[in-house]
């Protein structure tokens, strides 16, 4: 394993820090952030009063030395099946899932050294993300924060269902046509207790065919919905082209990852019913490695013909006010576990603030998934932080190469070289 938690019950203080409280740009330069267990009791200023308060207890007093404390950030969207592999079809179909669970959590451990703290799983093997997240919750093995999915849903012939007919393998999705059998698929993945329903409104770019084409239709999103809102279950769709996205959007998906083709009517529905969208940047490393690295050409063809209108689209939903949260699509060609923080430099790059992409990572990627008590450094919410050695409020790249120290649950995860 690669590391593992150094538990202590003292009262922890954070002293000499410039904060970033992932809500705001609020930046507190002389800041002070008190841990007690797995929650923090206070953020703000130094303040010698309330710790007065704490003087009969054992304090562990840690000097931030000015550096920034922020929260912990969030993917909402990986793949713990994939490894960044040119080509994946083969070993997803002949690696059996308790070799793949094994490689996951080596995946999982990168993720949260590089300052994840909360990753969302949107379709694996064997549903391995449900099982890592079980071990990772007992205390087994260490990690971030999982939110499974189990499998995704898909239509017969739709994205992740990309053998002849007769032949079934073990991949990320379940294959689903019509209410009923959506509505079963749902069912089954909601008895694993799964936090999350990924569904496949449209085609996609690492499966053959237009990735642009609807899929599943709005009738069964809906019927996926309605089950998966029961339990109070977040709802994400694959939606690459404009009527696929429109879909999702009326059968009341809460996330919309890629987006690509959205078009204004999809834009000011997002915005007007508070629904998230995940553009998933980082799968684009696809193009800058190319055929020569192995990829395949049916799938280079389609991300190369897709990039400019995504960015567009980005940037006018951006514009528009659409609220966007991270997600790395991780696992695809070439787009590592362990690099997630690129995709906050890639939203710079349209047009986002630092601080944007921050919030984008934290707060606001908390809200769309319903952690109500993550995602922020404030009073009563669960300590997941990070100590970064340099300002990502003047270099975004810092991010991917400067995290210092995670703590999660308020304790310090160590890792072994």
């Amino acid at each position: 394993m690669l590391g593992e938690f150094q538990r202590m019950n003292t009262v922890k203080v954070f002293k000499n820090a410039t904060i970033i409280n992932g809500i705001n740009s609020d930046v507190v330069k002389e800041g002070m952030v008190v841990v007690d267990n797995d929650r923090i009791t206070y953020v703000g200023e130094y303040n010698a009063e309330y710790l007065k308060l704490h003087e009969n207890e054992q304090l562990e007093v840690i000097d931030v030395q000015h550096k920034i404390i922020m929260p912990g950030m969030i993917d909402a969207h990986v793949h713990l099946t994939l490894e960044g592999e040119a080509q994946y079809l083969e070993k997803l179909i002949v690696e059996d899932a308790k070799f793949t669970i094994l490689k996951g959590l080596k995946k999982a451990e990168k993720m949260l050294r590089a300052g994840f703290t909360t990753v969302r799983c949107v379709g694996e093997k064997g549903q391995i993300d449900v099982h890592l997240r079980n071990a990772i919750n007992a205390g087994i093995v260490n990690g971030p924060n999982i939110l499974a999915s189990g499998k995704a849903i898909t239509t017969t012939g739709g994205h992740g269902d990309m053998l002849p007919d007769g032949i079934r393998f073990d991949g990320i999705s379940t294959i689903a046509d019509g209410m009923s059998n959506v509505q079963l698929a749902v069912r089954e993945q909601l008895k694993l207790n799964v936090d999350n329903i990924k569904l496949m409104a449209t085609g996609g770019g690492m499966s053959p065919g237009d990735a642009k084409i609807s899929q599943l239709t709005v009738e069964e999103m809906a019927i996926a919905v309605k089950e998966a809102e029961k339990f109070d279950i977040v709802t994400a769709a694959h939606a690459i082209g404009r009527e696929g996205i429109n879909n999702a959007l009326q059968a009341g998906v809460r996330t919309i990852e890629h987006g690509t083709y959205i078009d204004q009517d999809g834009i000011h529905f997002m915005k007007n019913h508070d629904v998230f969208l995940v553009p998933t940047l980082a799968a684009f490393k696809t193009i800058k490695y190319g055929e020569a690295a192995g990829v395949p050409k049916h799938h280079l063809e389609k991300v190369q013909s897709f990039e400019r209108a995504h960015i567009d689209n980005l940037k006018r939903a951006l514009d528009a006010g659409v609220k966007v949260i991270t997600g790395t699509d991780a696992g695809t060609p070439f787009n590592y576990h362990g690099e997630n923080a690129y995709e906050l430099e890639a939203l710079t790059n349209v047009g986002m603030t630092p601080m944007d992409t921050i919030i984008a990572a934290t707060s606001r990627a908390a809200e769309a998934l319903k952690l109500e008590d993550r995602g922020v450094l404030k009073e009563g919410y669960i300590a997941d932080l990070i100590i970064v050695d340099g300002n990502p409020l003047h270099d975004i790249m810092l991010l991917q190469k400067k995290v210092e120290k995670v703590y999660k649950n308020g304790q310090e995860v160590t890792f072994v070289e």
